[in-house]
């Protein structure tokens, strides 16, 4: 039997007790149905740095559009010799761009949000009106592990499965500050500006790169140890109503309001 590898990544030092995945009432029901989590291939999220080495950073902003702005700012270089360097540093980027796109065609993510309470930012980025799925960061962490050799999950072509913190980094210092700036595995690697997330990351290697996702299986949900928070502003006509279908799927011990909610219509609590 194929057997998939496993391993943790700066896991260690996490001090948050949670795992928070915000979601869309249909993203829930199919996490419901399926007991399995969606790892996305890398090249379809919106950051399209994604993965990227500070090898290829410095490459990208050395040949930068500020690099040719410099080029156009210098007065002895002229025609020939200046139209050289331009398609010079356009092809460069090209190559960089291309191969990027390719190393990130056999990771497979899902990305949860660490912390020890709800975040409001995370509900209006990611689930405004939604839901949050959340785990227990050490319960999560070993359901992952666990089921490495589920045969569901073996059928997936997975190669090895990483659970881990994202690392994130300054990339305009990047440039020198290369050695300094290496990971083990960059797909754990996002720029500062995203810091605010404290993303926890599931990544499957995968060398079927034909598929766009892979559905990696926890188990039955009713069995899992998990509970389903709906958003802090969802009014109670909405979350009873979302109540009676997610009955369908669940206990109902595992559904509640958001923690938050308290605070958001403390106004408006009828006393």
């Amino acid at each position: 039997m194929k057997k998939i590898k496993w391993q943790t990544y700066k896991t260690i030092g996490i001090k948050e007790k949670y795992t928070y995945r915000y979601l869309s009432l249909e993203k829930l029901i199919h996490f419901l149905e399926t007991g399995s989590i969606y790892l996305s291939r890398l090249d379809k999220f919106e950051d399209n740095l994604e993965g990227i080495s500070p090898y290829e950073i410095k490459d990208l902003l050395s040949n930068s559009d500020n690099a040719q702005q410099n080029l156009i700012e210098k007065p002895h270089v002229v025609g020939e010799i200046w139209n050289s360097q331009i398609k010079k540093h356009k092809e460069i980027v090209k190559l960089i761009r291309e191969k990027l796109i390719q190393n990130q065609k056999d990771k497979y993510v899902s990305c949860w949000i660490l912390g020890d309470v709800e975040s409001i930012g995370m509900w209006d980025l990611y689930g405004k009106n939604g839901f949050v799925i959340r785990f227990e960061k050490k319960t999560f962490q070993n359901l992952i592990k666990k089921n490495i050799s589920h045969p569901r999950n073996i059928n997936k072509n997975l190669e090895l499965i990483i659970s881990g913190k994202v690392i994130y980094q300054n990339f305009d210092e990047m440039e020198t500050m290369e050695k300094e700036s290496l990971l083990k595995y960059s797909v754990f690697r996002k720029h500062l500006s995203f810091k605010h997330e404290k993303e926890y990351r599931v990544v499957g290697y995968s060398k079927d790169s034909e598929t766009t996702g892979i559905e990696y299986f926890l188990g039955n949900p009713n069995q899992l140890d998990f509970q389903i928070l709906t958003s802090p502003r969802m009014n109670k006509f909405t979350f009873d109503t979302y109540k009676k279908i997610l009955l369908k799927y669940i206990n109902y011990t595992k559904i509640s309001p958001s923690k938050l909610k308290i605070w958001l219509d403390l106004r408006n609590l009828e006393l």
